[in-house]
């Protein structure tokens, strides 16, 4: 990042011409940061109308004047978009940015926008609309995956694969049960991110100003009306406490994804290993080695098993950055963006990164029919006794235990034998049509 060369006196909170700051200082507090306001200058500009709707309701915004604010407003978000609002560390943030843009060229209009308004609520009613936006893309995605997942499960429902317990073959399951199981685990990850959405993110804490409200008779229920939130949130202090506690449960959504992703993830990259080759990898999700011709590496999945620990890492830091704060504003909450932003986006990476996945490998069918050895089917032999000849369950393992080498199996009867357990959730029942309703009783 460039050092200042020459102190910019065009902060909000210069008073005196003769005022400047540092650059070394300027650099050290705003020089990153504003990488991460750059990208939140369309959720400042919508929050900005917002809030001069509510000026304008009182008396403080003209009816012209208002225009022209929607139009200045405008103006920056057409530069924007061509890549011509571009934050400077003399800038400080977007905030600044897009006042400073109007007072330069709407006049008035930029010197009122800012009253009774701070910095404090307008950065947390900014990220407050961007959790907003980047959750509803992260449940768009996820309950895609799940989709893919399920049709996926029903295309192989009954397909034979080795169930593990202690990295051991421990029993007889299905390619349907294994794909289901991520899926209906995605279903209860989107509807804690549901929750964190609706419940939390979704509240407006716009017009607590500085933390401590303001002489004027505000209507916040219209003001959060305005901007698309179900609710206000309503103590001023608690609602700059909130910050980082609110980004924290965002994050928790992306853990939670994160985890049943790298969960998928160490599947695959066991079941693809050349000792088991239990899917075929495609080369247009692969790569290779530049020193060993015949590698075929599925490092995606490793990414993915990689990143869910940056994402982990990403609401400690979050937390950390919460504690042994008094009640108020302060200036290293800035510093939440950085885990909040990486976290989002590498949660939105690896829910469409494993999409490709699932649609791309298939299952060597062959090599899981060979690998339902007879010990696979120990624990159904037991159960066999127990309903043929109505003997205990613990006589029949024992029985069965003492006799281990004399399990037989047909292959033909293993599709059969799967579709004996018929209980909720078993594979001869999964339930992936109610799966499906559930996913689109979700989106």
């Amino acid at each position: 990042m460039a050092t200042a060369k020459k102190p910019i006196k065009r902060k909000l909170w210069y008073k005196d011409n003769t005022v400047s700051i540092d650059p070394v200082v300027e650099e050290y507090n705003a020089g990153e940061d504003i990488l991460r306001d750059q990208e939140l200058v369309p959720y400042d500009v919508e929050g900005s109308l917002g809030y001069g709707k509510m000026l304008n309701r009182h008396g403080i915004l003209s009816d012209k004047e208002l225009a022209n604010l929607k139009k200045g407003l405008d103006d920056i978000m057409r530069l924007y978009k061509q890549g011509k609002f571009i934050l400077t560390v003399e800038d400080e943030d977007c905030h600044t940015k897009i006042e400073n843009y109007l007072t330069e060229n709407y006049g008035e209009i930029g010197k009122k926008i800012h009253t009774a308004r701070s910095r404090n609520d307008q950065i947390l009613v900014t990220e407050r609309l961007f959790m907003k936006a980047k959750l509803k893309e992260l449940k768009k995605s996820a309950l895609k995956l799940a989709n893919d997942l399920v049709d996926t499960a029903k295309k192989y429902e009954f397909i034979p694969m080795p169930g593990y317990t202690h990295m051991q073959k421990a029993m007889p399951t299905s390619l349907g049960t294994w794909y289901g199981a991520f899926a209906e685990n995605l279903l209860d990850d989107i509807k804690i991110l549901t929750s964190i959405s609706d419940v939390l993110v979704d509240q407006n804490p716009l017009g607590s100003g500085a933390g401590f409200g303001s002489p004027f008779a505000f209507d916040r229920d219209k003001l959060s009306k305005d901007l698309g939130f179900k609710r206000t949130q309503n103590n001023v202090i608690y609602c700059h406490n909130s910050r980082g506690r609110i980004a924290g449960m965002t994050l928790e959504a992306c853990v939670e994804i994160m985890l049943t992703l790298n969960k998928l993830a160490c599947d695959l990259l066991f079941f693809t290993t050349q000792e088991f080759n239990f899917f075929h990898v495609p080369d247009n999700i692969s790569t290779g080695s530049s020193i060993m011709p015949q590698k075929k590496n599925l490092d995606v999945c490793e990414l993915v098993r990689g990143r869910t620990a940056t994402v982990v890492a990403c609401r400690s830091e979050m937390i950390m950055n919460y504690l042994n704060k008094i009640s108020g504003y302060h200036r290293d909450g800035q510093e939440i963006k950085r885990p909040l932003f990486l976290g989002l986006r590498y949660t939105q990476m690896s829910l469409n990164a494993m999409a490709v996945v699932i649609k791309n490998i298939t299952p060597n069918e062959d090599k899981l029919l060979n690998n339902m050895t007879p010990e696979l089917f120990a624990a159904h032999k037991a159960f066999e006794m127990v309903k043929k000849q109505g003997i205990s369950f613990r006589d029949a393992y024992v029985k069965v235990g003492a006799n281990l080498d004399k399990i037989k199996i047909d292959k033909k009867e293993i599709a059969a034998m799967l579709k004996e357990s018929k209980h909720q959730g078993g594979t001869g029942n999964l339930q992936l049509d109610k799966l499906k309703k559930e996913i689109k009783k979700l989106s």
